[in-house]
């Protein structure tokens, strides 16, 4: 189904959850009852980004309607209240989608973007795109405007995935080709670095993603086919998935939600809390009907999960259910 200015698939999105209005009108027993029956879905779909979407110029513009745009291969998405940020290699464009009036615009065009380019978003709604081709990760202000530029050649030649911890008022950019975490204040200057030759520290083989949350932070090591779990001054706890995961990439947490790691290998997403492997998304014979062409962006916020779908050429939104009480 196409919707012009609206998700595509569930359609325009204005409940509770997605929007924050409404009321939840069910009796205590039709809630029990939908519980149980979503005991064995961890997550729910939702809606989904896709098909010819009603366009927003950009401001300044009169027409500000007249243009459609059709993503053509999303890698990357990254949410922030009620705007989701996505990087369409296919055009190399990042695009802007305003789930409130449910319109997208052009939020940023870059020269040479490949399906690498990952982004992240802060509490401050700047965007930070991790750019391996330039060896560069750029900050843009809410209307696309370039802020600051973190780079450096020798210990940043190809940033591949970029996370905020905004508690510490860092930049945390994951390198492919040194398999370090390069930490960066806001001035620019490297604080520090995760996984050097230091004695006693965490040692990374490869860095294929990364995932913070309010005091930890996640790296994907795609070689060990495993994650590694770290305080966000670069400490390891524990590492988790490497019996369950094959082929990790994209992975997503959020202060309140299990940890999603995909599993490129079969395309699904293994869903683990604490370290510990609970369920399986979007495999053969899923109980709630996911299924997915090639993962190669999650976000997780607001109890919802953004999924970059670059061959199915969407962002599916799915909605995290809770455990029944």
């Amino acid at each position: 189904m196409v919707l012009l200015g609206c998700f595509a698939v569930i359609g325009c999105a204005t409940t509770l959850g997605v929007f924050g209005v409404g009321k939840d009108a069910q009796t205590p027993q039709q809630r029990t009852a939908r519980c149980e029956a979503d005991e064995d879905k961890p997550l729910a779909r939702w809606s989904s980004i896709s098909g010819i979407l009603l366009g927003q110029s950009a401001p300044g513009l009169r027409d500000s309607t007249s243009a459609r745009t059709k993503l053509v291969s999303p890698v990357s998405v990254a949410a922030q209240a009620n705007f989701v940020f996505i990087v369409d290699a296919g055009q190399q464009v990042i695009f802007r989608f305003d789930r409130g009036t449910q319109t997208i615009r052009e939020f940023a065009r870059i020269a040479n973007l490949d399906s690498r380019a990952q982004i992240s978003v802060d509490r401050a709604l700047s965007v930070y795109l991790a750019d391996p081709v330039a060896s560069r990760v750029v900050q843009f202000d809410f209307d696309g405007r370039v802020v600051q530029t973190y780079q450096n050649a020798t210990e940043l030649p190809q940033p591949i995935s970029v996370v905020v911890d905004d508690n510490r008022s860092e930049i945390l950019a994951g390198d492919g080709l040194t398999a370090r975490v390069l930490v960066f204040n806001r001035g620019g200057g490297i604080a520090r670095a995760i996984g050097a030759q230091v004695s006693g520290g965490v040692r990374f083989q490869s860095v294929a993603a990364m995932a913070i949350r309010e005091d930890q932070l996640y790296v994907v090591d795609r070689l060990m086919r495993q994650v590694h779990a770290l305080s966000p001054s670069g400490a390891s706890r524990y590492q988790f998935g490497s019996e369950e995961l094959r082929q990790p990439g994209a992975i997503a947490a959020d202060d309140h939600n299990p940890v999603y790691v995909v599993d490129n290998a079969d395309n699904t997403i293994k869903v683990f809390r604490g370290g510990r492997f609970e369920t399986v998304v979007g495999a053969s014979g899923d109980p709630a009907g996911l299924g997915f062409r090639n993962i190669s962006g999650l976000w997780a916020s607001d109890g919802l999960l953004y999924v970059a779908d670059s061959a199915g050429a969407s962002v599916e939104i799915l909605q995290v259910l809770t455990p029944c009480p």
